[in-house]
């Protein structure tokens, strides 16, 4: 367990995202926002392209962050504060999906992700939608699993800490979401 005590935030240093959670824990709220500056955009992105209507993933980006201010005291460095904030987000999405579950509310596709729609990139609008949807249309651990490596930039290995699951089954997942995501976009392939 590692514990900075009395440590000042000096801006113009580079802290690494370790230090600075545990800057927060002790008390230096500047150190949150600089944790929420650099990630902020990440777990939003982790959401949206879970298939979540816009005001949805921003609500739990919202609750993701509200778990980690919470949780401050809690906090040790035993692995990266990127892979623990991610499994913050994986739990938030799960607990809201079991919600959503239970409630037997429709799946909605993200709110049509507000492209912009000039003739200079209608063709790049189509393709990002339709892979929007092929993303969207995967199972649960295949679209997980790709959204952590290729939007937040895990390793399979981190990704195996995140899902708690043995890295075979993180392999295994990655592969077939590539397979289908290839077949599903093979048209846009010449």
């Amino acid at each position: 367990m590692t514990h900075i005590t009395n440590t000042k935030i000096d801006k113009g240093s580079l802290e690494t995202d370790e230090s600075l959670m545990l800057a927060y824990a002790n008390g230096q709220a500047p150190a949150f926002d600089r944790l929420y500056e650099r990630h902020k955009l990440a777990v939003y992105r982790f959401f949206m392209r879970q298939g979540t209507p816009q005001a949805i993933a921003e609500d739990l980006t919202h609750d993701t962050w509200l778990k980690v201010i919470d949780g401050r005291h809690r906090y040790t460095v035993s692995a990266l504060f990127k892979t623990w904030l991610f499994i913050i987000a994986r739990n938030v999405l799960i607990d809201y999906q079991k919600k959503k579950s239970t409630t037997m509310e429709s799946t909605a596709l993200a709110d049509e992700a507000e492209l912009p729609g000039n003739n200079v990139i209608d063709d790049m609008s189509a393709l990002t939608q339709h892979l929007a949807k092929a993303i969207a249309a995967l199972p649960f651990e295949q679209r997980e699993t790709f959204l952590l490596k290729q939007e937040a930039g895990f390793t399979l290995d981190e990704i195996s800490v995140i899902t708690q699951q043995n890295k075979e089954k993180v392999k295994s997942s990655w592969r077939y979401a590539l397979q289908k995501l290839r077949r599903g976009l093979s048209h846009y392939v010449e």
